[in-house]
């Protein structure tokens, strides 16, 4: 199994609300983890070793060199983040999710957010909320809802978000998927930021990202811009934003 390492004492992070995601579907769970611990405040508590092998990369951050998988906390409100920046290999998803979902039942987590994207194929015309929400049975048992309706009959969640929601309901942990609706091929700021906005309802606290926000601005911008060459018959190719190692 993979192994947490803890910097700071253990009991600064218990009983705290545990927020991460994966790089899927817009890099929704990646980038909403990483802002919401930036727009908190949150500082570093520990990392995690995969079984397999380490992801050979560090990435400069403000804070200093980044590991892969690594541990933030923030003390008010009490929230743990597990910022991946990498995607755990598909043969390590159930070893590394087993890893987090073990140290969120020793922390007595009282509530895991597990952030990721639905493809925008499925969003209805004139959506609402903009995301759909999965909760598991300890949630919907402390009466958890969202404003949203949950996600729709006949559509799923894949990868390790899924394999770790299985495992955060075998720990007897109240969990809930969020899931705004999302490009699936390209970074999603606007995606990102919706989440945010709800994120910010759960744990009853304004996240603040202006740099986030203004990303989300930019990028509407062009998308409408790319919409009205491509109805004008005029081509524009569109330089994929995302990368094996974006931000």
């Amino acid at each position: 199994m993979a192994e947490v390492v803890l910097r700071v004492p253990r009991n600064l992070l218990e009983g705290s609300i545990l927020v991460t995601g994966f790089r899927g579907f817009g890099m929704v769970g990646y980038l909403l983890t990483k802002y919401a611990a930036q727009a908190l405040g949150a500082r570093k508590a520990g990392f995690i070793l995969p079984e397999g092998d380490i992801p050979p990369m560090i990435i400069i951050e403000s804070d200093g060199p980044g590991f892969p998988y690594e541990i933030y906390y923030s003390e008010e409100p009490r929230v743990v983040f597990i910022l991946n920046r990498a995607m755990p290999e598909r043969e390590e998803w159930t070893a590394y999710t087993e890893a987090l979902a073990s140290f969120a039942a020793e922390l007595g987590v009282k509530l895991a957010v597990l952030a990721g994207g639905l493809s925008r194929d499925y969003m209805p015309e004139n959506e609402e909320y903009g995301y759909r929400w999965i909760g598991n049975s300890y949630y919907l048992k402390l009466g958890g809802k969202l404003p949203a309706p949950q996600m729709e009959e006949g559509l799923g969640v894949m990868g390790p978000l899924a394999t770790l929601y299985i495992l955060m309901e075998y720990y007897e942990i109240p969990t809930l998927i969020l899931l705004p609706y999302s490009m699936v091929e390209e970074v999603d700021y606007d995606a990102v930021l919706r989440g945010m906005k709800v994120l910010s309802e759960i744990l009853g606290v304004e996240l603040k990202a202006p740099a986030l926000e203004e990303a989300a601005e930019k990028q509407k911008a062009l998308l409408m811009k790319l919409a009205e060459m491509s109805e004008s018959g005029e081509e524009s190719p569109r330089r994929r934003e995302s990368g094996p190692f974006y931000m």
